[in-house]
């Protein structure tokens, strides 16, 4: 379907129509294995430490550190990033400035990535699936306060000024909530299971019974197809795809690649989808990859011709990927 030799023949839509994205990652990640650019260790890594180590916990301790310590709630306010290191929180600053925006009774705040789906990964952890939804990302800058009332049950009195961020690249965003009443005697270690995940992004402004900093589930019906029970990764070659683009990128330009993912997004495909379409784009362009090898190796995924455990070595059952739960 490619020519080898020629990148601009390369056409991740073509390649997506005729496989689907399981054969499509697998392609990439053995080929990336075969020619040492990657390997599977680096991939299970980078999952392991979004599912298991990074997430809203780490923003809750910087929430909960502010409210118990205002010297801290200054550095906070003043150089977001520098503040978060501080609590060992690793933010990588070499492509993001973590930038918090505080409420108060007059003031609440609300983070959006119009663009696609920048978000302060160091402390909150990858972004829920209902932030990425084209519908969250247009009625936020649009009609923010109809949003919060129809989609999240938070009703902002008239007087309440609304402020909307739209993270970048660059900067990325974090609310830092209000204190709920009644919890000023407690301590901080007490504090952070008061704090959600949705209160740091400004959808909740607490005691809304949300997702909590832990991964715990919502009292209130799903809306914007938020489920809160849904894992990090629904799928093998989602996690795959995320990890590869990670890991791909360690010594080489993060922009380059969330170049290629804004211009895959749209309001038609999964998120991941996406995501795999704009990571197939980045690795040819950058010429780690013959296209013609991805498209052979897809086609072999697909027809049954090579099983995943053949080149994920760290698969204790070589099994594929239909008998993994993620």
């Amino acid at each position: 379907m490619t020519d080898g030799d020629d990148r601009d023949a390369f056409d991740a839509d073509a390649l997506a129509d005729e496989y689907g994205p399981e054969p499509r990652a697998r392609a990439l990640q053995s080929l990336l294995v075969e020619e040492g650019l990657l390997s599977t260790e680096a991939v299970d890594e980078v999952v392991a430490t979004y599912e298991e180590e990074i997430g809203p916990l780490n923003g809750a301790r910087v929430v909960a550190r502010a409210w118990t310590d205002e010297a801290f709630r200054r550095r906070l306010l003043a150089d977001g990033t520098a503040a978060i290191e501080e609590l060992d929180i690793d933010v990588d600053t070499e492509t993001m400035d973590v930038v918090v925006q505080a409420n108060d009774p007059d003031t609440h705040n609300l983070v959006v990535c119009t663009l696609c789906s920048c978000y302060p990964w160091a402390v909150l952890g990858l972004p829920p699936t209902w932030y990425k939804s084209p519908e969250y990302r247009s009625r936020a800058v649009k009609e923010p306060r109809a949003l919060l009332r129809e989609e999240f049950d938070l009703g902002l009195d008239t007087g309440v000024d609304l402020e909307v961020y739209d993270s970048t690249s660059e900067v990325r965003y974090m609310v830092l909530p209000q204190q709920p009443p009644g919890t000023e005697g407690l301590d901080e270690t007490e504090l952070v299971e008061y704090v959600t995940r949705d209160s740091m992004i400004g959808v909740d402004r607490l005691g809304g019974g949300y997702a909590a900093s832990d991964g715990g589930t919502a009292t209130e019906p799903s809306r914007l197809g938020r489920d809160l029970d849904r894992p990090t990764f629904e799928a093998p070659w989602q996690a795959r795809s995320f990890a590869m683009a990670v890991a791909l990128t360690d010594d080489r330009p993060w922009t380059t690649f969330q170049h290629r993912l804004v211009e895959e997004i749209d309001d038609e495909r999964d998120y991941y989808e996406q995501w795999l379409a704009a990571l197939e784009r980045f690795i040819v362009e950058k010429e780690l990859l013959d296209p013609g090898a991805v498209d052979d190796r897809a086609a072999s995924f697909a027809a049954g011709d090579r099983t995943a455990h053949e080149f994920v070595a760290g698969d204790p059952h070589g099994h594929s990927d239909h008998d993994h739960d993620h």
